[in-house]
């Protein structure tokens, strides 16, 4: 649980820093995933909480299920579609289907979590969260694929670091503790997060017509 609030209040101000550098509608959604992280991280704390009593049931399960909804069928959608919208034009297309793999992930996720149930148990160091999934490892791996995929094709170096960094804790997490893979990953995503403030950061040595328009590549 400490390890929740902590990692939740230290982003805040490194998604503060991210979202003081966006420039055009285009860099939000990537300069957006630190607060959202941050916020992620403070709403399992409540879960947390919960299992222990501090909180009522209700609060509990209200926080699980925005937490699951988060790690589940937004991430692997919203971090690739953010990916794509920094690439330049003609550069685009090799992220676009991973957009889309990401979209078909995300739906599939978001009707397994609606249709129930959701169950959270308390492990050593972790949260689980069992929701009912068919061929489970399957989506797994396309998760995966959607998530890091974008990240480790983009044309920009401090974005391929953070892919790089995500796919160590991703294959760490499903070989050490892959019962807890959702609560473990996004701690560690969480902690990657400085590498999106380095990144938005170094755009402004980019031109305005790169960053409104996306016309050419330069190193960031």
């Amino acid at each position: 649980m400490s390890a929740d609030v902590i990692a939740g209040v230290a982003l805040l101000p490194v998604a503060a820093v991210c979202l003081r550098e966006v420039r055009t509608p285009r860099e939000l959604p990537f300069a957006s995933l630190p607060l959202i992280f941050a916020l992620h991280q403070l709403t399992e704390a409540l879960v947390w909480h919960g299992a222990g009593d501090y909180v009522s049931a209700g609060v509990q399960h209200a926080a699980a299920m925005v937490y699951v909804l988060v790690a589940f069928p937004l991430l692997p959608f919203l971090v690739p579609l953010a990916v794509l919208l920094l690439e330049p034009q003609g550069l685009r297309q090799r992220v676009a289907p991973f957009v889309v793999l990401g979209a078909v992930v995300a739906a599939y996720l978001l009707y397994a979590v609606l249709d129930g149930p959701l169950l959270v148990r308390e492990e050593p160091h972790a949260l689980v969260y069992d929701v009912d999934l068919t061929f489970g490892p399957m989506w797994a791996v396309l998760y995966i694929v959607a998530v890091i995929g974008p990240s480790v094709l983009s044309g920009y170096p401090s974005i391929v670091a953070f892919g790089l960094l995500n796919l160590v804790g991703l294959t760490v997490v499903a070989i050490v503790y892959v019962q807890a893979f959702a609560s473990l990953w996004c701690v560690w995503a969480a902690l990657t997060s400085s590498l999106i403030a380095v990144h938005m950061v170094l755009r402004r040595r980019l031109p305005d017509f790169h960053r409104l328009e996306g016309r050419a590549l330069a190193p960031a």
